[in-house]
């Protein structure tokens, strides 16, 4: 019988090969999905798109912004 091997939370699966883990349940709010409650509305992306760019270091900002 083989053993059972025991795999590590996401979270520390990212901490062990140095990625930063994003629980997007800390972030998103009901305001930011369209009427059908699946996708992100504009104000969502926005969020989605500031979070991800604050961790990797990149900036967003202006009206250049492009479109997800």
């Amino acid at each position: 019988m083989e053993p059972k091997i025991s795999l590590p939370c996401p979270k520390e699966l990212a901490n062990y090969v140095y990625l930063t883990f994003v629980d997007p349940n800390n972030w998103i709010e009901d305001g930011d999905f369209a009427r059908d409650g699946l996708h992100l509305n504009g104000r969502g992306k926005r969020r989605l798109r500031q979070l991800y760019a604050r961790l990797c270091g990149f900036h967003v900002g202006g009206s250049a912004e492009s479109k997800m």
